[in-house]
């Protein structure tokens, strides 16, 4: 999460970056990094990321929310896949766990496995189109020549 991006930023290498809000919050704080907008379809709940706008409130018609998914491989018998949903669902929908996520910066939500499944390849197809038509998808492949 964040990766090479962020010291890139904080040295200066690089101008801008997009990452989830965990790993750059205390730069934030600091006030070495200012955040321009939250891809998501709401503005965070987090005290610290509260003023910031959406892209949608800024006029840039892109929404996708940052989002983690736990796979296992696809010959694992139904009994132990559903016994993992279950307590992935306990634990994630479990008051206190919420409470934690969203006090380091997360907002969390569940979703099942068909329900991961439509969103994976829904924000997939989102970014596809908006790398197509804003331009990006030829420019990184110029790059690479």
């Amino acid at each position: 999460m964040g990766g090479e991006t962020i010291p890139a930023l904080l040295g200066g290498h690089i101008q801008l970056i997009f990452v989830s809000p965990v790993p750059i919050k205390e730069h934030v704080k600091n006030g070495t990094v200012r955040i321009l907008a939250v891809a998501g379809k709401h503005r965070m709940a987090d005290p610290v990321f509260a003023h910031v706008p959406t892209f949608k409130e800024l006029g840039i018609n892109i929404t996708i929310d940052n989002w983690h998914g736990i796979a296992v491989p696809k010959e694992t018998p139904d009994a132990v896949k559903n016994k993992l949903e279950e307590g992935f669902r306990a634990i994630i929908n479990d008051p206190e766990f919420k409470e934690h996520m969203e006090r380091v910066g997360n907002q969390v939500e569940y979703l099942g496995p068909q329900e991961s499944t439509d969103k994976w390849i829904a924000d997939s197809q989102k970014l596809q189109k908006t790398l197509q038509e804003s331009g990006i998808l030829e420019q990184i492949k110029a790059q690479k020549k």
